[in-house]
C-alpha cells in the first residue's frame, strides 16, 4: 500500500493519523466536509488510485444536517458505494467501544449501525473501537483543564466510578497503521489504554498534572442533564454533550489484549508525566519572589496610607504611585494593559452593573447595622480638601495601581497555583486585609466583594483594561455621581 484516503483527516484524531501514516512513508489524501466529501457527495473520483480508506468521521453532538444518522450511518453507506465504484477494497473503520444497539442512546446506536454497514459491505475491513481519546488539542484534556482551573470543586458524573481506559491519540494512529499492514480482515479491535481506571482517577490525574487542588463532588446524572443540554445548545465547543454524558455515566472500558496479540499494539498508560506536556499552555508568569516582594510592599504602603491619619487621599496617591511603578516591572501585568473600544465599553457596563448591585447591598447593610453609616460617611470625607481637578487626575492613577497590583499580580499568582475560584477568593481576602489599617468595616466588606468581582472579571477576560475601567466607573458613580450617604 502506498496511497491512503483518510475520511475526517482534518479533525483532531485525523491529524494524528495523517501524520503517522506520512511518517511511515505513505501518501495520504485527507478528505472531509471541508473539501466536499460527505454523505451527500461521496465522490468516487476522490478515491480513485488509493489502496485503502480510513474512516474517522464522527461527531459528539448533532448540529443542523450533521446528525448522528447522517455521519455515522449514511456517510458509511455512501463511502462503501464510492469505494466499490472506485475499485478500493480495504477499509479501516473507526467506531467506539460503547457501540451497541440502543434506541434510547442515538450516539451508541448509530455507531453500531455504522459498524453493521461495514460488516455487510463485502469489503476487506477492520473495525477499530477506541475508548476516550486524549492528546494535545483534544476536547478531553482541554475541557477538564478548564473546569479544574476554574474551580477547586469538580462535579463528577455519579460517584465517578465508571470504568475508563483513556488512549493516546498517537496510539490510535499507530493502531490504524498496523491494521493497514497486518492481515486482519473481518476483525474488530478495542483500542484502549493498558490500565483500568475509574473516572475519578482520570480527573485526579489531570489535577495532579496541573498541580492544582481538587475536591471531587459526586453528582447525580439527573442534575447534569439540563446544564449539559444548555451547553450543547449555546456553546460552540460545549464542555460536555448528552452523548458524552451518557458515555461518562456508563464508562468507556475495553479489552486491549486482542489488539496486543494480533497487531502487536502496546498502548501508553494515562499518567501525570505523559499528559502534562499535552495540557493547554498556562505558564506561570508571576514568580513567588516577585509576588512576595510586591505583596509585602503593598501591605506596608496601604497600612501607612490608611493608618497614619491626616490626608488619606494624598497618602493613597503616594502609596499607589509607588506600587504602580513596582507592579509594572512584571510583564504579566504590563502586557495586559492594551486598551480597545470593546474592553472600555465592557468595563463601563461592568462598573455600572456593580454599582446597581451595590445600592441594595448598602441599604441592607445599613438596615442591619445602622451605626455603620458613619463609617461610610468617613470614607467620603477622604476627598475633602482637594479640588475636583486634583481628584480627577489622581483617581485614575490610584485605580490603575490597584488593578495592576491586586489583579495583575496577586490574582494572577494565586490563580496560576490554585485555580480561578480559589485563587480569586484568596486574593479578595488579601485585598481586604490590606485595608485593615483603616479600621473601617464598610471598607473591608466592600474590598472583599469588589475584589471578588474585579478578580473574576480579570480572570474571565485575561485583561486589565476591563477591570480597571469597571473599577473607575464604580468609583465615579459611588463617590461622586450618586453617593449613598451625604
Amino acid at each position: 500500500m502506498t496511497t491512503i484516503a483518510v475520511i475526517g483527516g482534518t479533525g483532531f484524531l485525523g491529524r494524528h493519523v495523517v501524520a503517522r501514516l506520512q511518517s511511515a512513508g505513505l501518501t495520504v489524501r485527507a478528505l472531509s466536509r471541508r473539501n466536499g466529501f460527505d454523505a451527500r457527495n461521496a465522490n468516487p473520483e476522490l478515491l480513485r488510485g488509493v489502496d485503502a480508506v480510513v474512516n474517522l468521521a464522527g461527531i459528539k453532538r448533532e448540529e443542523g444536517g450533521q446528525t448522528f444518522q447522517a455521519v455515522h450511518v449514511d456517510l458509511v453507506h455512501a463511502l462503501v458505494a464510492a469505494m466499490k465504484s472506485a475499485g478500493v477494497r480495504r477499509l479501516i473503520h473507526s467506531s467506539v467501544v460503547v457501540a451497541r444497539p440502543a434506541q434510547d442512546l442515538p450516539y451508541h446506536d448509530t455507531k453500531w449501525k455504522g459498524e453493521e454497514v461495514v460488516r455487510s459491505s463485502g469489503l476487506e475491513y477492520t473495525i477499530l473501537r477506541p475508548g476516550v481519546i486524549y492528546g494535545e488539542g483534544d476536547d478531553m484534556l482541554s475541557h477538564l483543564s478548564l473546569m479544574i482551573r476554574t474551580s477547586p470543586v469538580f462535579p463528577i458524573v455519579g460517584r465517578g466510578l465508571a470504568p475508563m481506559r483513556p488512549v493516546d491519540a498517537r496510539d490510535v494512529a499507530e493502531a490504524v497503521l498496523r491494521a493497514l499492514r497486518v492481515p486482519c480482515s473481518g476483525k474488530t479491535y478495542d483500542v484502549v489504554g493498558p490500565d483500568p481506571l475509574k473516572l475519578r482517577d482520570v480527573v485526579r490525574t489531570v489535577a495532579r498534572a496541573l498541580k492544582l487542588p481538587l475536591l471531587i463532588c459526586p453528582t447525580p446524572i439527573a442534575l447534569m442533564r439540563l446544564p449539559v443540554l444548555i451547553m450543547e445548545r449555546v456553546m460552540a465547543k460545549p464542555l460536555s454533550t448528552r452523548a458524552q454524558l451518557a458515555m461518562l455515566a456508563e464508562g468507556l472500558d475495553g479489552n486491549p489484549e486482542p489488539a496486543r496479540t494480533d497487531l502487536s499494539l502496546t498502548t501508553s498508560p494515562f499518567t501525570v508525566t505523559r499528559i502534562r506536556p499535552m495540557l493547554p499552555n498556562f505558564t506561570r508568569e508571576v514568580s513567588g519572589r516577585s509576588f512576595g516582594s510586591l505583596l509585602a510592599l503593598a501591605i506596608v504602603a496601604m497600612a501607612i496610607a490608611l493608618g497614619a491619619g491626616g490626608d488619606r487621599w494624598m497618602g493613597m496617591t503616594v502609596a499607589m504611585g509607588i506600587l504602580l511603578i513596582g507592579s509594572l516591572t512584571l510583564p504579566a501585568a504590563r502586557n495586559r494593559l492594551k486598551p480597545s473600544v470593546s474592553r472600555i465599553v465592557g468595563g463601563i457596563a461592568a462598573g455600572a452593573l456593580l454599582f446597581l448591585l451595590t445600592l441594595p447591598a448598602v441599604a441592607l447593610l445599613f438596615r442591619i447595622q445602622p451605626s455603620w453609616e458613619a463609617f461610610a460617611r468617613s470614607l467620603y470625607a477622604w476627598r475633602s480638601g482637594h479640588s475636583p481637578l486634583f481628584i480627577a487626575a489622581t483617581l485614575p492613577m490610584i485605580v490603575l495601581a490597584e488593578e495592576v497590583l491586586w489583579r495583575g499580580v496577586v490574582v494572577r499568582f494565586l490563580v496560576e497555583r490554585w485555580g480561578t475560584l480559589l485563587g480569586v477568593l484568596a486574593a479578595a481576602l488579601i485585598y481586604s486585609a490590606a485595608h485593615w489599617a483603616a479600621l473601617n468595616p464598610v471598607l473591608l466588606i466592600a474590598a472583599v466583594g469588589c475584589g471578588l468581582y474585579w478578580g473574576l472579571l480579570y480572570s474571565a477576560t485575561d485583561d486589565l483594561i476591563t477591570p480597571f475601567v469597571a473599577h473607575l466607573t464604580w468609583d465615579v458613580l459611588l463617590l461622586f455621581a450618586f453617593p449613598v450617604v451625604h
